[in-house]
């Protein structure tokens, strides 16, 4: 039996996984052409789950616009995972077949509400002289491996003729810092961060489009464990707090379950299963009670995360 009060909650299931889309396209591939709208229309539904960063190779084509303005570390990206024609996208680190489309909603399903030992927290400072400061956050023991933290510089929106009839490109990488092999970083321990600073030069690159995307990812095996860029939602100065232990009644629960934010008040709430999955995010809000339907819920156990508007709020709810 689950008693009432708020249990010990393990934080390794609270770091939200963005989607890192690795997207290898060219300009004067028609293929791509014919591809990449469908894809951009999918992965545009879910701007608070997925980073993207567009690379574009040699092949078919090594007179590609974007490919010429970094030749080599355009290639050694595409190297890195064996890419041999475009179009065709990484995930996290994982190759995707190039049969069919670029991106299934099924495959991208699998990817989502997923959780990580690490969070990554991003911002930038400065107009054409810019800082970048990175902060890998582990929540969590990260497991064993070969850890670099890889921070990409990118162009939001590019608007470009094509040969190949594209006339908008996106989220366009230009340049890797420090460079396209990384910086190796041992993750800190369980509770703690490291934090990792670049600086860099916009030159020619728009000051309004251009932005960074950091992630860390195992070289042994390619998984990426986490990314992050200046515009996610979940750390910003104001709401960058550790997460407190709450209350959840009744608990057991059966329809629903209440929280008491003291003076603080909810803005998203969201319900993970053991796996890390998350399986909710539907609740009602009233001054600083928070009331989180159960009722569809199968019977389990699962980890709340109420995000509120001063702080981060965390439990364990039994579901009967």
């Amino acid at each position: 039996m689950v008693c009432s009060s708020a249990l010990a909650l393990s934080a390794q299931t609270l770091a939200k996984k963005y989607v890192l889309i690795e997207h290898f396209t060219n300009s004067r591939c028609s293929t791509c052409a014919s591809k990449n709208p469908g894809f951009y229309n999918l992965i545009n539904d879910y701007p608070e789950d997925i980073h993207h960063i567009s690379i574009h190779p040699s092949v078919p084509y090594n007179t590609c616009i974007f490919y010429l303005a970094n030749p080599s570390e355009n290639n050694a990206r595409t190297s890195f995972y064996s890419v041999s024609g475009t179009p065709q996208i990484a995930l996290n680190g994982t190759l995707n077949p190039t049969s069919g489309p670029l991106l299934s909603v099924p495959v991208l399903n699998s990817y989502l509400n997923q959780t990580s030992p690490v969070a990554i927290e991003v911002t930038e400072t400065g107009t054409t002289e810019r800082v970048a400061t990175i902060k890998v956050r582990s929540i969590a023991d990260v497991p064993a491996g070969n850890y670099k933290i890889y921070a990409a510089v990118v162009e939001k929106t590019i608007n470009y003729n094509a040969p190949n009839g594209e006339t908008v490109h996106h989220d366009v990488f230009r340049k890797m810092l420090p460079g396209i092999d990384g910086q190796s970083i041992v993750p800190a321990a369980a509770g703690q961060s490291i934090t990792t600073t670049f600086n860099y030069s916009l030159g020619t690159l728009s000051a309004t489009q251009t932005y960074v995307v950091a992630f860390l990812q195992n070289t042994l095996t390619k998984e990426i464990l986490n990314s992050g860029t200046r515009f996610d939602p979940l750390f910003t100065a104001a709401k960058e707090a550790t997460p407190q232990q709450i209350t959840l009644q009744p608990n057991p629960a059966q329809d629903v379950a209440v929280a008491q934010l003291g003076d603080d008040q909810a803005e998203s709430v969201e319900v993970f299963s053991m796996s890390g999955l998350r399986v909710s995010n539907t609740f009602t809000a009233e001054q600083n009670t928070v009331t989180l339907p159960t009722a569809t819920l199968a019977a389990g156990i699962y980890f709340v995360k109420i995000q509120g508007k001063n702080g981060v709020y965390v439990a364990k709810l039994a579901k009967l």
